[in-house]
C-alpha cells in the first residue's frame, strides 16, 4: 500500500503541549488530548480551523494521565479518579456534559492488601456505545480491560465486566475485590467490533518492554472473561538467544487495521510499520509519502490515514506537525 500525503498541521505552540493520544473521528475531525504545566485540554482540528476545549470537570494529573475515548461523534474523557465521563460532542465542543458511572469496579486484591485500578492512558476503540477502558496492575502497562457502557439517552454509564489475558472464570462486579493473577500479561491495546473484543498482548512484561523485550506479539479476540477465542497474528515467542523483538499496537478508529509498529528499529521489518487487516487477515506492507517517510501512522478512518511526527514507542515525544493521508489509487 502506498500513500499520499492530503492535509498538512502545524500545532501552535508545540513545545509547551504534551500530546497523551491523538484521534481521527468518523467525520474527520482530529481530535488530541494534551496537558500543559497543570491544566489538560482537548485539541479539535476540521474544515473551521483549529479549537483548544479545556477539560475542568476531571481529575487532570500528568502522573496519572486520564484517557480520551471516543463513539458516534462524541470525545470523552476517563480517570479512574472520578465516577463520572465527560463527553464531548463535536458539534458542540464547548458544552461538555457528566454522566455518573452508576456501578463501581472491584479492587484487584493482593495477599496483605487491596489497591484500586488506574486507567492506562489509551482507552479501547469501538463501533458502538460500549468502549473498552484498560487497567494497570501495579506496573506500567494495561492488564485489564473493563467494558464501559455509555447510555447518553438516560445520561449515565456502566461496568458491563473485567476482563485478563486469558482468564478462563468471570470477575463478580459486585465483589469488593478480585484475585490478582499470579502473572499479569501486558495488553497494549483493544478494539471492540461487531461485538467482538480483539486486544494485543505481549507477554509478562506489565512493568515495560523496552529493556528486556517481548515474550510475543500476538493479536487476538477475548471472550467476557479474557479467554481467548482466536489468534489472528502472531510473532511467537521472540525471546531468544537474548535478541530482543516484538511489535506495539493500536487498533485504528475505522476498526479496519492493527497498526503494527516495530519496537527495535534494527527488526526483520526495518523499522517500517504494517497494517493487518482485521476484515482480510493480510499483513499488509506500507509506503509512506517521500516529504513525512519519518512520520509514524496513528489513526485511520474513512479511507484516511492520521501520522504525526515524534512518536516514539507510542508516546508523543515533542509532536509538532500532523498530516492526514490517503491510499494511492
Amino acid at each position: 500500500m502506498k500513500l499520499e500525503l492530503r492535509k498538512e498541521y502545524t500545532i501552535e505552540d508545540a513545545g509547551s503541549k504534551q500530546f497523551h493520544r491523538l484521534v481521527l473521528l468518523e467525520s474527520g475531525t482530529i481530535v488530541g488530548f494534551f496537558d500543559n504545566e497543570d491544566a489538560c485540554s482537548l485539541l479539535w482540528i476540521d474544515e473551521n480551523g483549529t479549537t483548544e476545549t479545556g477539560t475542568g470537570l476531571i481529575d487532570c494529573n500528568p502522573f496519572d494521565t486520564p484517557a480520551l475515548f471516543h463513539f458516534q461523534g462524541y470525545a470523552g474523557i476517563y480517570s479512574s479518579n472520578n465516577d463520572y465521563v465527560v463527553l464531548y460532542h463535536e458539534e458542540d465542543k464547548s458544552n461538555p456534559v457528566k454522566l455518573p458511572i452508576r456501578n463501581n469496579l472491584p479492587q484487584i486484591g493482593f495477599p496483605q492488601f487491596s489497591k484500586s485500578l488506574s486507567n492506562y492512558k489509551y482507552a479501547g476503540n469501538s463501533d458502538d456505545n460500549i468502549v473498552p477502558i484498560l487497567f494497570t496492575d501495579s506496573g506500567l502497562l494495561p492488564v485489564y480491560i473493563a467494558q464501559l457502557q455509555i447510555d447518553v439517552e438516560n445520561s449515565e454509564a456502566s461496568w458491563l465486566n473485567i476482563q485478563y489475558w486469558d482468564n478462563k472464570t468471570g470477575i463478580d462486579l459486585e465483589a469488593a475485590s478480585f484475585q490478582r493473577p499470579a502473572r499479569p500479561f501486558a495488553i497494549l491495546h483493544a478494539l471492540r467490533k461487531q461485538e467482538s473484543t480483539y486486544t494485543f498482548g505481549i507477554g509478562h512484561r506489565d512493568s515495560g518492554y523496552l529493556k528486556s523485550g517481548m515474550d510475543y506479539s500476538d493479536l487476538v479476540t477475548i471472550n467476557n472473561t479474557g479467554a481467548i477465542n482466536d489468534t489472528l497474528f502472531t510473532l511467537g515467542r521472540l525471546y531468544k538467544e537474548d535478541k530482543k523483538g516484538g511489535k506495539e499496537c493500536i487498533f485504528s478508529s475505522s476498526g479496519r487495521y492493527a497498526i503494527l509498529t516495530p519496537v527495535y528499529k534494527s527488526d526483520d521489518w526495518k523499522n517500517r510499520q504494517r497494517l493487518f487487516d482485521l476484515q482480510t487477515h493480510e499483513l499488509i506492507e506500507v509506503t509512506l509519502p517521500g516529504e513525512v517517510s519519518g512520520f509514524r501512522i496513528i489513526d485511520h478512518h474513512h479511507d484516511q490515514f492520521l501520522m504525526a511526527d515524534n512518536y516514539i514507542n507510542q508516546t508523543f515525544a515533542g509532536t509538532a506537525n500532523i498530516t492526514v493521508s490517503g491510499e494511492l489509487p
